[in-house]
C-alpha cells in the first residue's frame, strides 16, 4: 500500500507539471501566432526576433502577472526593491520572476523525476517520494537563492567602487562643478568601472532632470544600491547643504574613510586566508605529503621483515 501511495503522488506530481508545461508552450504559441499575423499586416519586412521577444514579454505579462498570484501592495514594493537591489529595473522583473519560479519547479520536477526513475529503480518508494521532494524544494528555493546571491555579489562591487567615486566627486567639486553637475559627470566614468553603480548614477541623473531634488534622487539611489555607505553620503550631503558647509570637505573626509573601510575589508579577507586554507590542507595536501615521507619507511619495513 506505501508503495501504491508513492507511485500514485509521484504520477500525480509529474502529470501536474507535464500539463503546466503543455499549458505554457500552447499559450505562448498561441500569442505568438497572433503577433506573427499583426505584425505581417502592418510590417511584412519586421524581423523574427523582435516579434519573438516582444511575444514572449507578452506572454510572461498577461499570464504570469502579480495580481494573479496575490502580490501586491507591501509584498509587491518588496519584492521590486530586491529585485532592482540585485540589478533588474525591467518594469516586469516580477512577472519574470514568477514565470522564472514556476518553470524551474516544472522543469527540475520533471528531471527529478527520470532520474528517479532511471537511477533509483529498485529504491523504496519513501526514498524515490523524498528524492522528488528534495527537488521540488530546491527548484522552488532556486530564485530566491540566486536573487540574494546576485544581490550579496552587487554589493560587493559597490562598495569596491564606492571610495573612486568618492574621489571623483571630490575633485569635480574642488574644480567649481555643482553637486548635480558632478553627478552627471561622473556617470559615465563609474560606469565604464562598475556598469551596475553606473546604471543607477544614470537613473538618479534622469530623475533630478524630471525635476526631483537632488538629496531626494541620492535618497532614492541609496534605496537602491541597499548600501550603508551611500545612506551616510546622503546624510553628509544633506548636512552640508542645510548647514551651509564646504561640500567639498565633506566628501573628501568622508572618502578618506571610505578608502580605509576598503583597505581594513581588505586585510580581514587576507587573514580569513590562512582559516580557509586549513580544510583543502588536511584533506588534499597533507596526506600527500605523509605518504612521501612515509613510504621509504614501509619500504624498508617491508624488506627487513619479509
Amino acid at each position: 500500500m506505501p508503495a501504491d501511495l508513492s507511485a500514485l503522488l509521484i504520477t500525480f506530481l509529474v502529470f501536474g507539471a507535464v500539463a503546466i508545461a503543455v499549458f505554457v508552450i500552447g499559450q505562448f504559441i498561441a500569442v505568438q501566432t497572433r503577433v506573427r499575423r499583426r505584425v505581417a499586416a502592418h510590417a511584412a519586412d519586421a524581423e523574427a526576433s523582435p516579434r519573438l521577444a516582444s511575444g514572449f514579454d507578452a506572454l510572461v505579462s498577461t499570464y504570469f502577472d502579480e495580481k494573479r498570484f496575490g502580490i501586491k501592495d507591501s509584498v509587491r514594493a518588496e519584492l521590486r526593491r530586491e529585485l532592482i537591489r540585485a540589478g533588474f529595473f525591467r518594469a516586469d522583473a516580477i512577472n519574470y520572476y514568477i514565470f522564472a519560479r514556476m518553470a524551474s519547479v516544472v522543469v527540475l520536477t520533471i528531471t527529478g523525476y527520470l532520474f528517479v526513475e532511471q537511477f533509483l529503480a529498485d529504491a523504496e518508494w519513501y526514498l524515490k517520494f523524498g528524492s522528488v521532494a528534495i527537488v521540488i524544494l530546491l527548484a522552488a528555493l532556486g530564485p530566491d537563492a540566486y536573487i540574494a546571491r546576485r544581490k550579496r555579489k552587487l554589493h560587493e562591487d559597490f562598495r569596491i567602487a564606492f571610495p573612486d567615486m568618492l574621489d571623483l566627486m571630490v575633485v569635480c567639486v574642488d574644480s567649481g562643478l555643482s553637486l548635480e553637475a558632478t553627478l552627471d559627470r561622473i556617470s559615465g566614468e563609474i560606469a565604464r568601472q562598475n556598469q551596475h553603480l553606473g546604471s543607477n548614477l544614470l537613473i538618479m541623473g534622469a530623475e533630478t532632470r524630471a525635476g526631483r531634488g537632488t538629496i531626494d534622487a541620492l535618497a532614492s539611489l541609496a534605496d537602491r544600491l541597499g548600501l550603508e555607505e551611500a545612506h551616510s553620503l546622503v546624510a553628509i550631503l544633506r548636512q552640508s547643504i542645510e548647514l551651509g558647509t564646504d561640500v567639498g570637505d565633506g566628501l573628501r573626509v568622508f572618502s578618506d574613510e571610505m578608502r580605509d573601510r576598503r583597505l581594513l575589508r581588505a586585510e580581514e579577507r587576507a587573514n580569513e586566508l590562512p582559516v580557509k586554507m586549513v580544510l583543502p590542507l588536511g584533506l588534499f595536501i597533507f596526506p600527500v605529503i605523509l605518504g612521501l615521507v612515509m613510504l621509504p619507511v614501509m619500504l624498508r619495513l617491508a624488506t627487513v621483515l619479509g
